[in-house]
């Protein structure tokens, strides 16, 4: 009878360390090392750990994200976030396209192009006939990289006639005297106003400067 009981008793000891066992290598995860706590932070928030220190049974991570600053507190073994807490955040406010414009022209040429993408400018220019790529931090204009590139193709610009040429067009309309030539740039080509007085008449010919048609003529009632 005692043979038997110690086996029983063998027996439940044997069960009761089986189970402990179990409960410890299967319901109970292997706390993160320092490492992986770091590469957790990173992957889920997609940001960049720059400190990462024990605070008793946890871990306190510093990490950087869209130029603000986050402390978390990490459970290195359920992996859970106790506490996230924003620091410092980025106050700098984005750099103008005319800023960006003169700086790049003083410091690398003429400017082509300018455009904004993701805090980024990219500003292509043109030097001495060669062209390049540069992009620039938004917020402080740091140059993050250029490259050179092929030279956009220009269309042929049409040649515009010369101020004395659009005066002779609007003498032809009205003989008189010349009182006043402008010339206003458009896309086509531009134009001129030739303004003409006589001792009976004044007008205003609108010239395209490309073609030399009279545009439009405007006559002064009041002359």
């Amino acid at each position: 009878m005692k043979k038997w009981l110690l086996i029983i008793v063998a027996i439940i000891i044997l069960c009761s360390v089986t189970l402990w066992y179990a409960q410890n290598r299967f319901f109970y995860a292997e706390p993160l090392s320092k490492a992986e706590a770091i590469d957790h932070i990173e992957t889920i928030y997609n940001g960049h750990v720059t400190k990462a220190k024990k605070q008793g049974n946890d871990y306190e991570m510093i990490f950087t994200r869209d130029r603000a600053t986050y402390t978390a507190i990490l459970d290195p073994t359920t992996q859970q976030i106790k506490a996230l807490k924003l620091m410092e955040a980025e106050s700098k406010l984005l750099l103008t396209e005319s800023q960006i414009r003169q700086f790049v022209k003083k410091e690398y040429g003429r400017v082509e192009s300018v455009k904004l993408t993701d805090h980024v400018y990219t500003v292509r220019v043109e030097k001495e006939d060669r062209q390049k790529e540069l992009a620039l931090d938004a917020f402080t204009g740091e140059v993050l990289s250029e490259k050179n590139v092929q030279p956009i193709e220009r269309p042929e610009v049409e040649k515009i006639i010369s101020e004395q040429q659009a005066i002779k067009i609007a003498l032809q309309q009205l003989n008189g005297e010349v009182d006043s030539v402008d010339y206003e740039e458009t896309a086509d080509g531009g134009y001129y106003l030739v303004e003409i007085e006589t001792k009976d008449d004044e007008a205003v010919f609108q010239i395209h400067a490309v073609s030399g048609k009279v545009m439009s003529v405007t006559w002064d009632e009041d002359h």
